[in-house]
This record gives structure tokens, sequence and C-alpha cells, in this order.
């Protein structure tokens, strides 16, 4: 599910600049910021996953589900993850304010849309209602700490926290039968 989470803001991110734009082409990619070789596309928004952390505000939110009249399940218990994903404008040179328009484009979208329905996704909205993002505060010396981590030379950037994204595991770990009555059968 977070293929789906990053394809579909990726996406998302594409339609907007396009429509904001009139851009022929995509400007965002997902991909690692530094390739093996050492190298960095150019020219492009560039999204990588930084950290993936469990809410763990919602850890015990499983429950029962009723499979009949007669019987539950015991599913596993979802787990809800925040992703802290990476949003870099890996502009150069005379393009390098054209990054800056796009970054402000970025966070301009995210402040009008904190609350994401997946639509047009089948695999996603089903699994989902919906996903929020939420800008997060760096201090300097986090954001130092974060690229010495990536071993790239400072960019404009934005981290994001995407939050509740489900990951559900559909094996049910067991049966449990209905209580069908309270009445006692025993005589005294």
């Amino acid at each position: 599910m977070i293929d789906f989470t990053l394809g579909y803001l990726r996406d998302l991110l594409n339609q907007h600049l396009k429509v904001e734009f009139s851009l022929p082409d995509n400007k965002v990619v997902l991909s690692n910021l530094i390739e093996n070789d050492g190298s960095i596309g150019e020219d492009k928004v560039i999204i990588f996953l930084l950290q993936v952390e469990e809410e763990s505000s919602l850890r015990n939110m499983g429950a029962n589900r009723n499979m009949n009249s007669s019987t539950y399940s015991n599913p596993n218990a979802p787990i809800f993850l925040n992703l802290h994903v990476f949003f870099c404008m890996n502009f150069k040179n005379q393009k390098y304010f054209e990054g800056l328009t796009y970054l402000s484009a970025i966070i301009s979208f995210f402040q009008t849309n904190k609350i994401i329905k997946p639509v047009g996704y089948p695999d996603f909205s089903n699994r989902f209602e919906k996903i929020s993002v939420e800008l997060c505060k760096t201090t300097y010396d986090q954001m130092s700490n974060i690229w010495s981590a990536v071993g790239a030379k400072l960019l404009p950037s934005a981290l994001y926290k995407v939050r509740l994204v489900d990951i559900q595991d559909t094996n049910i770990k067991g049966v449990t039968p209905a209580i069908l009555n309270t009445e006692s059968n025993e005589t005294h």
C-alpha cells in the first residue's frame, strides 16, 4: 500500500502542476534522490520515502467481524502508518526559480487538500477512506542530518507526513462462536 499511496500522490501532483502551469510533461517523479552511479535527475520534482512509523495511538483498533449470524472472525489488527515523504526540487541554474515555483504550488496544493479521498484507484480506494497530509516542522539541525544521511547537497524541499496509511492483513487468526442466548439450561 505504500507504493499505491506515493504513486497516487505523484499522479495528483503531476495533474495539478500540468493544469496550473500548462505543462506538457510530468515534472513529479517517485525515485531515489541519488542514483546508484551518484547522479541526480535534473529538472524534476523528486518524491522519496524518508521514514515509516506506526501510528501508536491507533495500535489497538482491531475488532471482531461478523461472518454470519453465529460466528465472528478474529482478524489481525490493521497497522496504521505515517509516511515521512520528501518533496525535493532539483532544478539547476536558470531553472532554479522554476523549482521554487513548483515547491510553492505543492505547498499550496497540500494546504488546500489536507485530507485526500482516493478516487479513480480501485485498489487504493477500497482499502482507504482517506489519507491526510501534514507539513512537518524541521529544525536546521534536523534538515542537516537528513541531507547528510541522504548524501546530497541541500535542495529546496518540503517534508510531509502522510498519515494513516492502513496495511491490513486479510488472514483470519481465529473464529469465535456467537452467544445466541443468555439463559442457562442447568437445573439446581
